[in-house]
């Protein structure tokens, strides 16, 4: 045989074996190898699944217990006046506003005189918190208009719980602008003009001359009656009305805003809050 010859393909050989293979691999037993390959494919793709799954899981649960965890911790922090938060003293001479309530717990707005029976809506704020901010847009309005048709008993409970979680004592000063702002009579307007100039970031607070000066001049003040909340607001003089608010926080009071109707939770929905009329029908049906 020639060395040419050796280098050519043998067409006839190479035929037959591809055959014979094409043959076998449509034998039962190659089918069902073939099948338990795919089904090992399969299950390993499934196992894969769920150990992902399985990942997913366990990380959401640690993220809700961090989140239910730093909502506690808020809690608490707003819990009284004292219990470790600095809150600043005050040697003046102590005022108890005009409007306060009967046990010094709040501010009854307008020093209202309602109908016999009518319920009471307790607001509970801090100027710091954003959501407070927008309830002073959207809830306020529609309950001072019923508490001016005396239809509600409207009482605003300030706190400053929020301090704990902010540098400084912005939340305090607020409240205490705000309560010589009632002993000068403009709290309702006073207390709107400090939302509205809630800072963008929560814990930066107001300037003195913000709460001082700007805002009991945009409320009306002037001339004695302005000298006068200056003097009070300096010295802190509503302080020990201001703590005692905070000091009364009911247990069952666990964030801000929070609104009650005669002591049961009442959260306000859009529906509530589509019109007067639906406002009070929301109230009265809690009040029974």
């Amino acid at each position: 045989m020639s060395k040419s010859k050796q280098n050519q393909p043998r067409a006839g050989k190479d035929n037959a074996a591809g055959k014979a293979a094409s043959a076998k691999a449509d034998t039962p037993r190659a089918a069902s190898a073939s099948r338990r390959e795919q089904l090992r494919v399969q299950q390993e793709a499934e196992s894969r699944r769920r150990r992902t799954i399985g990942i997913i899981t366990a990380a959401a649960v640690v993220l809700a217990v961090v989140i239910i965890v730093v909502v506690v911790v808020v809690i608490v922090q707003n819990r009284g006046s004292s219990g470790g938060q600095s809150t600043p003293g005050s040697t003046a001479d102590q005022i108890v506003p005009p409007s306060a309530n009967a046990d010094n717990t709040g501010l009854v707005y307008n020093r209202a005189d309602p109908a016999a029976g009518a319920p009471e809506v307790v607001v509970y704020m801090d100027y710091q918190c954003p959501g407070c901010g927008q309830a002073s847009k959207l809830v306020e309005p529609g309950l001072e208009e019923l508490a001016d048709n005396g239809e509600i008993l409207l009482t605003y409970q300030i706190l400053h719980g929020l301090d704990r979680n902010f540098p400084g004592d912005h939340s305090f000063r607020a409240a205490t602008a705000a309560t010589c702002a009632d002993v000068q009579g403009v709290f309702p307007k006073y207390s709107k003009l400090v939302f509205a100039g809630q800072p963008a970031t929560e814990g930066d607070g107001w300037t003195d001359q913000q709460l001082g000066t700007d805002y009991p001049k945009l409320a009306g003040l002037d001339g004695d009656a302005l000298s006068a909340f200056q003097t009070c607001f300096t010295d802190q003089a509503t302080a020990d009305f201001v703590n005692s608010m905070q000091d009364a926080l009911p247990s069952y009071v666990t964030s801000t805003p929070f609104f009650t109707v005669n002591g049961d939770q009442w959260s306000p929905t859009t529906a509530d809050l589509a019109s007067t009329d639906a406002m009070r029908q929301a109230i009265q049906q809690l009040a029974g």
